[in-house]
């Protein structure tokens, strides 16, 4: 199976609580958006609706405006004196954005280039992509339609998005209220109230994530993967990208164990020969038990084995590492540690952020990829009768990671993504890598 994740508690369906402030650790990502983008893409590709597109819209239209949880926006408090909330917000038309026919070709050229933008959370959280009559995608000889949900990463991790597209696809929503905000004094009022209280519960936090440091050096926890030498795409990506797709049924991945692990095991062969490197690791995101933030995952380095050329003992080996680094990512210390910025006062957290230097090169990185993989469910999802063919996501990239991959199924198919930089890797690079992961799955 693919990494599925716990269930979430929406906005709208938090019945003891109207006001929904924003989590320290999503607003960083917010306050770093602008240096590293990293909204999520959820793509799902449809056989063409018999009925025509423009009343497709307006039934998804329809759907949203239920959503308690798409009608909201960010809302900053004055002079950035605590942390900004998430209050109701009636979207424009803008949220729903047709772009051309073509071939599916243009489609991911076209996809490459939003891949680099970011919604601008001040005024709704999420865009729905819509590529009407696309010609040659796969899994289908008619044309297809294709429905690309764009959700700030401050607003959702993976699992998230896709609960949510699933709720505006399938159009399956329980209708729910969205949040309100303060006004802006009482907003103030709020963030005068808790300022006193800050600085004693942020010593407090140091001193459990000590402790908790302590017990996670205990023997009995696993310890961290190593850090991997940096390779060649482990450079700064620059601004551009360059996303493409690669469909196959789950049981091409099963044949060496869940669909995760098949994946990890190709990823890992194809990226070995491509860098004529043997000692490779990726990052792989670990769901954990969901807190008041709306990212509830640790990375985890995990070691792709690329040695082993059996790909049967490769996979052997990899899932016993990913299954001892899950036990060290859902420890209970785990997350104390990382709960230490949940009380540091909004000005200080983002006066920090700001002054990340983001250029400076690690001697070592967790993975020298990205691989995120999330179950999109059954393949029962129908928009104006056509049917859904496979379902994608692009990880974003990172100052040191120019090549990330996603794992994304729904029903029997499996969907591996890769996105990465022109700037890094040119056509005929990228064309040589995906022929070289093409033929990894094929050898499982």
């Amino acid at each position: 199976m693919i990494h599925s994740y716990p269930p979430r508690t929406y906005l709208g369906r938090q019945a003891d609580c109207d006001l929904v402030q924003i989590h320290p650790s999503d607003a960083r990502r917010e306050w770093l958006g602008d240096r590293i983008p990293g909204d999520l893409f959820a793509l799902y590709c449809f056989d063409a609706p018999a009925t025509p597109v423009a009343d497709v819209l307006d039934e998804l239209r329809s759907r949203a405006t239920v959503m308690g949880e798409l009608q909201v926006r960010m809302v900053e408090v004055p002079a950035g004196l605590d942390y900004p909330y998430w209050a109701a917000h009636t979207p424009a038309e803008d949220r729903f954005v047709v772009h051309g026919s073509g071939s599916y070709e243009q489609m991911l050229d076209t996809l490459s280039e939003l891949v680099a933008t970011r919604v601008d959370v001040t005024v709704s959280p999420w865009r729905l992509h819509v590529f009407p009559q696309v010609t040659g995608a796969p899994r289908g000889d008619g044309p297809a339609l294709v429905v690309v949900l764009q959700m700030s990463h401050a607003f959702a991790d993976g699992v998230r998005t896709s609960a949510l597209a699933r709720d505006l696809l399938a159009g399956t929503a329980t209708p729910t209220t969205p949040p309100r905000a303060p006004s802006p004094a009482g907003m103030l009022t709020r963030a005068a109230l808790r300022l006193p209280f800050s600085i004693p519960r942020v010593i407090a936090d140091g001193r459990r994530a000590v402790e908790a440091q302590r017990q996670l050096a205990d023997p009995s926890v696993p310890q961290p993967a190593p850090g991997r030498p940096l390779v060649a795409v482990n450079t700064a990506p620059g601004p551009r990208r360059t996303v493409r797709t690669l469909v196959f049924d789950a049981a091409d991945l099963r044949r060496v164990g869940t669909v995760t692990i098949g994946a990890l095991t190709a990823i890992g062969a194809a990226l070995s020969e491509f860098l004529g490197v043997d000692e490779l690791s990726a990052e792989v995101p670990v769901a954990v038990a969901p807190g008041t933030a709306r990212n509830s995952y640790r990375n985890v380095g995990v070691d792709l084995h690329c040695a082993i050329r059996d790909p049967h003992e490769r996979a052997a080996a990899i899932t016993a590492d990913l299954a001892l680094q899950r036990i060290r990512a859902r420890h209970p210390a785990m997350a104390i540690r990382a709960r230490t910025d949940d009380h540091v006062p909004a000005p200080l957290l983002r006066f920090g952020t700001g002054r990340l230097d983001l250029s400076v090169v690690p001697p070592t990185v967790t993975g020298n990829t990205v691989v995120s993989s999330v179950d999109r469910g059954p393949a029962d999802l129908e928009l104006g009768g056509g049917r859904v063919r496979f379902t994608s996501g692009f990880p974003g990239l990172s100052p040191v990671q120019a090549l990330t991959h996603g794992v994304h199924g729904i029903g029997g198919t499996v969907t591996l993504s890769v996105t990465t930089s022109p700037d890094v890797l040119d056509a005929a690079g990228l064309a040589r890598y995906v022929a070289l992961l093409h033929a990894a799955v094929a050898s499982l």
